[in-house]
C-alpha cells in the first residue's frame, strides 16, 4: 500500500516537472524571438563600426599625407592663400581618386603660424544598419601641418673635410642678416674670418670650429659641433649638355644676343660687348664663361650651367652683371650651377664691381665660389642663395644676401631659402 502511493506521487512530480519544463522554454523561445532583432542591430553595427573605422582611416592617412604636401608650399617666398589651398586640394584630390573615394576637401591656411589645416569628410554607406533605418554614417578626418625649423639657409659650405669651408677676409662683409650661414666642415678651423672681415647673419653655425682675429668678427657668435647639412639641391635635376651651339665663342665689343644652348669650349666677351641673354638654359662646357674688359652681361630669366673641364664662370672687376633665375621649369630659381662630376678644383670667381642683381641659387656642389669685388655685390636681388662646395669672401666687398622672398615671382628651391625647416602634422 505504501509503495502504490509513493508511485503516485513520483508520477505526479514527473508530471509538475515536465510541465514546468515546458513552461520554461516557452518563456525562453519568447525572450529569444524578442531579441533577435537586438542581436542583428548590434551585430550591425559591429560590422558597419569596423567598415566605418577602416573608411576613417584612409582618410586620415590622405589628410595627413595631403596637409603635409600643401605645408611645404611655405618654402616658397611668393606662396600664398591660394596657392597652399590648391596645392592641398589638388593633393587630396588625386589620393583620393586612386582610392576610389570621394570626399569634400576643406583647407585652411594660416600664414602667421606657417602652418594649413585639411578637413575631408564623406558620406559612407553602411551595410548592415540601414535595415534598421541608418542608411549612411558621416566620416570628418582632420588633419594639420606646419613648418617648424629656424632661420632661412642662405649660405652653405658643403665640404666636410676641408678647411675654411666658409671663409672671409681683408675688409670683405657679408651682411645676411635675415638667414643662416652653415659651414659643413669639422675642422677646427671650418668657419673662418681674418683681418677686419665680418659676418652677420641671423642664425651662423659650424660643424667643426671657428676662427677669428677678434670678438667683433660674427654677430652673433657661432654655434660649433653643429650637425652636417646634406646637401639640399642633391634631389634637383641638372641640365644635359646637348649638341655645341658654338665652339669657342668669343666676341670683343658691339652688341650681342645669346640664345639658350650649350657653348662648347666655353665663351669669352671682352672689349666693352654689351650682351644679352634670351630666357633660358646656358650650358658651358669644357671652357670657362669669362666677362671683362668694360662688357655688360644681362639677363632675366636665365640659367648659366658648367659642364666638365675648366668649365668656371669669371665675372672680372670692370664688368657689369645683372642675372635673374628662371621662374619656372626645371631650372626654376638656380641661377649659377655646375655638373655634379665636375673637378673639386675649379674656381668660380665674381670680381664685378658691378654686380648688384645676382637673383636666384648659385649651386656649385664641387667647385669653389670666391667672391673679390671692392663694392656691394647682390644687394639689389630679392633675394640670393649661395651653396657651393666651399665659399670665400675676400678684399673689400659687402655681399648682401637678401631675403625679400615675396618680392620676385622667381621661386626658392625646396631645402633652402624661406623655411628651410621640416613640415610636421601639429594635431
Amino acid at each position: 500500500m505504501a509503495e502504490g502511493r509513493t508511485s503516485h506521487l513520483a508520477a505526479r512530480a514527473r508530471l509538475v516537472v515536465q510541465r514546468a519544463r515546458a513552461d520554461e522554454s516557452g518563456a525562453v523561445g519568447l525572450m529569444f524571438a524578442f531579441l533577435i532583432p537586438m542581436v542583428l542591430a548590434l551585430a550591425g553595427v559591429s560590422v558597419d563600426y569596423a567598415s566605418l573605422s577602416a573608411q576613417r582611416a584612409k582618410l586620415q592617412a590622405v589628410a595627413d599625407a595631403s596637409a603635409l604636401a600643401a605645408a611645404r608650399e611655405f618654402r616658397l617666398g611668393n606662396a600664398n592663400v591660394q596657392t597652399l589651398n590648391q596645392a592641398a586640394t589638388a593633393y587630396a584630390g588625386g589620393s583620393l581618386a586612386g582610392q576610389d573615394m570621394t570626399a569634400t576637401i576643406t583647407p585652411s591656411v594660416d600664414l602667421r603660424n606657417r602652418s594649413i589645416t585639411v578637413t575631408l569628410a564623406l558620406e559612407a554607406p553602411t551595410l548592415l544598419m540601414h535595415y534598421v533605418g541608418t542608411n549612411a554614417a558621416r566620416v570628418e578626418v582632420v588633419a594639420t601641418a606646419r613648418m617648424v625649423g629656424g632661420a632661412p639657409i642662405c649660405v652653405i659650405g658643403l665640404d666636410p673635410s676641408a678647411n675654411a669651408t666658409v671663409e672671409i677676409e681683408q675688409s670683405a662683409k657679408l651682411e645676411a642678416t635675415g638667414c643662416s650661414v652653415y659651414s659643413n666642415s669639422t675642422k677646427p678651423n671650418g668657419l673662418v674670418a681674418r683681418q677686419d672681415a665680418t659676418i652677420r647673419a641671423a642664425f651662423i653655425c659650424s660643424a667643426g670650429g671657428k676662427s677669428s682675429p677678434g670678438p667683433g668678427s660674427y654677430s652673433p657668435t657661432p654655434q660649433t659641433d653643429c650637425p652636417i647639412i646634406p646637401d639640399p639641391l642633391l634631389p634637383r635635376a641638372l641640365p644635359a649638355s646637348g649638341g655645341c651651339l658654338q665652339n669657342n665663342a668669343s666676341y670683343k665689343g658691339g652688341v650681342v644676343f645669346l640664345v639658350p644652348g650649350t657653348y662648347c669650349g666655353g665663351a669669352k666677351f671682352d672689349g666693352g660687348a654689351k650682351v644679352t641673354l634670351a630666357p633660358g638654359t646656358y650650358v658651358f662646357r669644357d671652357g670657362p664663361l669669362v666677362v671683362a674688359g668694360g662688357s655688360s652681361f644681362t639677363g632675366t630669366n636665365v640659367a648659366l650651367h658648367f659642364v666638365g673641364k675648366d668649365a668656371q664662370l669669371n665675372f672680372t672687376a670692370d664688368s657689369s652683371i645683372s642675372l635673374t633665375a628662371p621662374r619656372s621649369g626645371p631650372m626654376a630659381g638656380i641661377l649659377i650651377s655646375e655638373d655634379r662630376n665636375n673637378s673639386s678644383s675649379l674656381l668660380h670667381q665674381i670680381m664685378s664691381n658691378d654686380a648688384r642683381t645676382l637673383l636666384g641659387t648659385i649651386y656649385l656642389p664641387r667647385g669653389r665660389l670666391h667672391v673679390g669685388a671692392n663694392k656691394p655685390v647682390a644687394d639689389k636681388s630679392a633675394y640670393t642663395i649661395v651653396v657651393a662646395s666651399r665659399f670665400s669672401l675676400a678684399q673689400g666687398p659687402t655681399m648682401v644676401l637678401n631675403t625679400n622672398y615675396s618680392a620676385t615671382d622667381v621661386p626658392v628651391p625646396d631645402g633652402v631659402g624661406p623655411l628651410s625647416g621640416k613640415t610636421v602634422l601639429s594635431n
